[in-house]
Protein backbone atom coordinates (compact mmCIF):
# COMPACT_ATOMS: atom_id res chain seq x y z
CA UNK A 1 0.00 0.00 0.00
CA UNK A 2 2.86 2.27 1.03
CA UNK A 3 4.22 2.14 -2.85
CA UNK A 4 1.26 2.27 -4.51
CA UNK A 5 -0.01 5.23 -2.63
CA UNK A 6 4.14 6.75 -2.93
CA UNK A 7 4.01 7.21 0.84
CA UNK A 8 7.64 7.62 2.19
CA UNK A 9 7.91 6.13 5.34
CA UNK A 10 9.07 8.90 8.68
CA UNK A 11 12.19 7.13 9.47
CA UNK A 12 13.25 7.62 5.97
CA UNK A 13 12.63 11.40 5.49
CA UNK A 14 14.28 11.78 8.56
CA UNK A 15 17.17 9.51 7.29
CA UNK A 16 17.12 11.95 4.10
CA UNK A 17 17.25 14.94 6.84
CA UNK A 18 20.26 13.58 8.67
CA UNK A 19 22.41 12.69 5.35
CA UNK A 20 21.92 16.18 4.29
CA UNK A 21 22.80 17.80 7.21
CA UNK A 22 25.43 15.63 7.74
CA UNK A 23 26.76 16.40 4.23
CA UNK A 24 26.53 20.08 4.54
CA UNK A 25 28.27 20.51 7.60
CA UNK A 26 31.31 17.82 6.26
CA UNK A 27 31.34 20.09 3.06
CA UNK A 28 31.98 22.98 4.84
CA UNK A 29 34.59 21.84 7.68
CA UNK A 30 36.20 20.77 4.56
CA UNK A 31 36.12 23.63 2.32
CA UNK A 32 36.65 25.88 5.39
CA UNK A 33 39.91 24.01 6.32
CA UNK A 34 41.53 23.51 2.79
CA UNK A 35 41.05 27.32 2.57
CA UNK A 36 42.74 27.85 5.43
CA UNK A 37 45.52 25.45 5.22
CA UNK A 38 46.46 26.59 1.50
CA UNK A 39 46.84 29.73 3.19
CA UNK A 40 49.03 29.13 6.03
CA UNK A 41 51.01 27.08 3.83
CA UNK A 42 51.43 30.29 1.18
CA UNK A 43 52.15 32.52 4.22
CA UNK A 44 55.49 30.41 5.30
CA UNK A 45 56.81 32.25 1.50
CA UNK A 46 58.61 30.32 -0.71
CA UNK A 47 58.42 30.22 -4.53
CA UNK A 48 55.29 28.02 -6.11
CA UNK A 49 57.44 25.13 -6.42
CA UNK A 50 58.31 25.47 -2.66
CA UNK A 51 54.83 25.80 -1.56
CA UNK A 52 53.71 22.81 -3.63
CA UNK A 53 56.44 20.69 -2.44
CA UNK A 54 55.60 21.53 0.79
CA UNK A 55 51.75 20.87 0.73
CA UNK A 56 53.27 17.63 -0.83
CA UNK A 57 55.13 16.48 2.26
CA UNK A 58 52.22 17.78 4.52
CA UNK A 59 50.33 15.11 2.33
CA UNK A 60 52.27 12.51 3.43
CA UNK A 61 52.53 13.28 6.77
CA UNK A 62 49.03 13.23 7.04
CA UNK A 63 48.76 9.89 5.09
CA UNK A 64 51.19 8.19 8.12
CA UNK A 65 50.33 9.73 10.78
CA UNK A 66 46.26 9.88 9.96
CA UNK A 67 44.96 7.76 7.34
CA UNK A 68 41.72 7.86 5.52
CA UNK A 69 39.50 5.35 7.06
CA UNK A 70 35.76 3.95 5.94
CA UNK A 71 33.11 5.92 6.74
CA UNK A 72 31.58 5.64 9.82
CA UNK A 73 28.09 5.86 9.54
CA UNK A 74 28.10 2.07 8.16
CA UNK A 75 29.12 1.03 11.62
CA UNK A 76 25.53 -0.60 12.84
CA UNK A 77 24.28 0.60 16.36
CA UNK A 78 23.11 -2.68 18.77
CA UNK A 79 19.50 -2.76 18.74
CA UNK A 80 19.81 -2.14 22.46
CA UNK A 81 21.35 0.71 22.37
CA UNK A 82 20.22 3.49 24.45
CA UNK A 83 21.06 6.92 26.20
CA UNK A 84 22.09 5.19 29.56
CA UNK A 85 25.67 6.12 30.39
CA UNK A 86 26.60 2.35 30.68
CA UNK A 87 25.90 1.67 27.20
CA UNK A 88 27.07 4.73 25.46
CA UNK A 89 30.40 3.69 26.92
CA UNK A 90 29.92 -0.17 25.44
CA UNK A 91 29.14 1.46 22.03
CA UNK A 92 31.97 3.79 22.36
CA UNK A 93 34.62 1.10 22.81
CA UNK A 94 32.58 -1.34 19.99
CA UNK A 95 33.77 1.87 17.76
CA UNK A 96 37.06 2.22 18.97
CA UNK A 97 37.69 -1.30 18.92
CA UNK A 98 36.36 -1.67 15.13
CA UNK A 99 38.52 1.59 14.34
CA UNK A 100 42.04 0.10 16.33
CA UNK A 101 41.69 -3.01 14.22
CA UNK A 102 41.23 -1.30 10.27
CA UNK A 103 43.77 1.05 11.50
CA UNK A 104 46.00 -1.96 12.56
CA UNK A 105 44.89 -3.46 9.27
CA UNK A 106 46.05 -0.72 7.04
CA UNK A 107 48.92 -0.33 8.98
CA UNK A 108 50.07 -3.63 8.56
CA UNK A 109 48.89 -4.01 4.68
CA UNK A 110 51.16 -1.04 4.41
CA UNK A 111 54.20 -2.65 5.89
CA UNK A 112 54.33 -5.86 3.93
CA UNK A 113 54.19 -4.36 0.21
CA UNK A 114 57.16 -1.90 1.32
CA UNK A 115 55.14 1.30 -0.89
CA UNK A 116 52.31 3.07 -1.03
CA UNK A 117 49.26 1.64 -2.71
CA UNK A 118 46.78 2.66 -4.80
CA UNK A 119 45.06 6.27 -3.86
CA UNK A 120 47.69 6.90 -0.98
CA UNK A 121 50.08 10.18 -1.19
CA UNK A 122 53.35 9.06 -2.44
CA UNK A 123 56.02 9.85 0.02
CA UNK A 124 58.87 12.32 -0.45
CA UNK A 125 62.34 11.48 0.49
CA UNK A 126 63.71 12.36 3.71
CA UNK A 127 61.96 12.86 7.04
CA UNK A 128 58.33 13.68 7.07
CA UNK A 129 56.95 17.00 9.18
CA UNK A 130 54.21 16.27 11.74
CA UNK A 131 51.04 16.92 10.40
CA UNK A 132 49.46 20.26 9.79
CA UNK A 133 47.01 21.80 12.67
CA UNK A 134 45.92 24.93 13.69
CA UNK A 135 44.81 25.20 17.11
CA UNK A 136 44.11 28.69 16.78
CA UNK A 137 42.00 28.20 13.68
CA UNK A 138 40.15 24.88 16.09
CA UNK A 139 39.42 27.37 18.92
CA UNK A 140 38.05 29.80 16.38
CA UNK A 141 36.00 26.90 14.80
CA UNK A 142 34.39 25.21 17.48
CA UNK A 143 31.42 26.71 18.65
CA UNK A 144 30.34 26.56 15.50
CA UNK A 145 31.56 22.75 14.78
CA UNK A 146 30.12 21.89 18.15
CA UNK A 147 26.70 23.23 17.71
CA UNK A 148 26.45 21.44 14.25
CA UNK A 149 27.53 18.03 15.82
CA UNK A 150 24.97 18.66 18.91
CA UNK A 151 22.54 19.06 15.95
CA UNK A 152 23.28 16.09 14.05
CA UNK A 153 23.31 14.08 17.07
CA UNK A 154 20.08 15.48 18.00
CA UNK A 155 18.80 14.27 14.61
CA UNK A 156 20.10 10.79 14.82
CA UNK A 157 18.36 9.83 18.42
CA UNK A 158 15.44 11.45 16.53
CA UNK A 159 16.13 8.63 13.46
CA UNK A 160 17.12 5.85 16.18
CA UNK A 161 14.02 6.11 17.84
CA UNK A 162 11.80 5.09 14.70
CA UNK A 163 14.14 3.70 12.47
CA UNK A 164 14.25 -0.39 12.35
CA UNK A 165 17.26 -1.97 13.80
CA UNK A 166 19.35 -2.78 11.07
CA UNK A 167 18.92 0.67 10.16
CA UNK A 168 20.26 2.60 13.21
CA UNK A 169 23.23 4.91 12.86
CA UNK A 170 25.90 5.85 15.04
CA UNK A 171 26.16 9.25 16.82
CA UNK A 172 29.35 11.84 15.49
CA UNK A 173 32.05 12.68 17.18
CA UNK A 174 33.85 16.14 16.66
CA UNK A 175 37.34 14.62 17.03
CA UNK A 176 36.31 11.43 14.24
CA UNK A 177 34.84 14.39 11.96
CA UNK A 178 38.13 16.36 12.54
CA UNK A 179 40.29 13.51 11.76
CA UNK A 180 38.49 12.29 8.68
CA UNK A 181 38.40 15.83 7.32
CA UNK A 182 42.30 16.54 7.84
CA UNK A 183 42.61 13.28 6.00
CA UNK A 184 40.65 14.38 2.83
CA UNK A 185 41.90 17.55 2.90
CA UNK A 186 45.46 16.51 2.92
CA UNK A 187 45.69 15.27 -0.65
CA UNK A 188 44.22 17.81 -2.14
CA UNK A 189 46.43 20.99 -0.47
CA UNK A 190 49.40 20.57 -3.66
CA UNK A 191 46.81 21.39 -6.05
CA UNK A 192 44.66 24.03 -4.22
CA UNK A 193 48.04 25.90 -3.66
CA UNK A 194 48.63 25.97 -7.11
CA UNK A 195 44.85 27.14 -8.27
CA UNK A 196 45.45 30.14 -5.44
CA UNK A 197 48.70 30.96 -6.84
CA UNK A 198 48.07 30.97 -10.19
CA UNK A 199 44.13 32.39 -11.11
CA UNK A 200 44.10 35.74 -12.05
CA UNK A 201 43.59 38.34 -9.61
CA UNK A 202 40.01 40.24 -9.47
CA UNK A 203 40.51 44.02 -9.74
CA UNK A 204 38.40 45.44 -6.43
CA UNK A 205 36.96 48.24 -9.25
CA UNK A 206 37.68 48.97 -12.64
CA UNK A 207 35.45 52.23 -14.58
CA UNK A 208 33.49 51.34 -17.75
CA UNK A 209 33.81 47.30 -17.75
CA UNK A 210 30.66 47.14 -15.51
CA UNK A 211 32.82 45.40 -13.21
CA UNK A 212 32.11 48.24 -10.62
CA UNK A 213 30.79 47.70 -7.10
CA UNK A 214 26.82 48.59 -6.38
CA UNK A 215 28.56 51.88 -4.01
CA UNK A 216 31.03 53.05 -6.92
CA UNK A 217 27.64 53.38 -8.88
CA UNK A 218 25.59 55.02 -6.48
CA UNK A 219 28.07 57.68 -5.62
CA UNK A 220 29.01 57.77 -9.14
CA UNK A 221 32.03 59.36 -10.21
CA UNK A 222 34.87 59.71 -7.26
CA UNK A 223 38.06 62.31 -8.71
CA UNK A 224 39.06 65.57 -9.61
CA UNK A 225 36.42 65.46 -12.02
CA UNK A 226 33.84 65.14 -9.42
CA UNK A 227 32.07 68.03 -8.30
CA UNK A 228 30.00 69.15 -5.36
CA UNK A 229 27.19 71.87 -5.99
CA UNK A 230 25.45 73.79 -2.84
CA UNK A 231 22.36 76.11 -3.29
CA UNK A 232 20.11 77.57 -0.99
CA UNK A 233 16.92 77.81 -3.28
CA UNK A 234 13.69 76.14 -2.03
CA UNK A 235 13.69 72.40 -3.38
CA UNK A 236 10.94 69.92 -4.12
CA UNK A 237 9.72 68.11 -1.07
CA UNK A 238 7.61 65.84 0.42
CA UNK A 239 4.79 68.69 1.82
CA UNK A 240 4.94 69.39 -1.91
CA UNK A 241 4.84 66.02 -3.41
CA UNK A 242 1.50 65.99 -0.38
CA UNK A 243 0.04 68.78 -2.08
CA UNK A 244 0.50 67.44 -6.02
CA UNK A 245 -1.29 63.99 -5.10
CA UNK A 246 -3.77 65.34 -2.82
CA UNK A 247 -4.29 69.20 -3.45
CA UNK A 248 -7.87 68.52 -6.12
CA UNK A 249 -8.22 68.63 -9.67
CA UNK A 250 -7.94 72.14 -9.73
CA UNK A 251 -4.45 71.90 -8.79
Amino acid sequence: MIKRQDITPPWIEKQQELVRAANTFRSRLRSDWRRHAARTIASRGGSLDDQVRRAERLAAAEEAHNPRRRNVDQIAVPSNATDDPVMVKIRQQVVAELEAELEGSTAASTTASGSATSGHVPVPEGPLPPPLRDPDWERAERSYMELAVNNLNAITRSYNLMAPDLAKKPYFSLERELAACFADVAPQLAATVRERATRPARPLSAAGDGSASVLDRLVGEVGPAARVHDSKAPHYGFKDFWRDVFGGKEQ
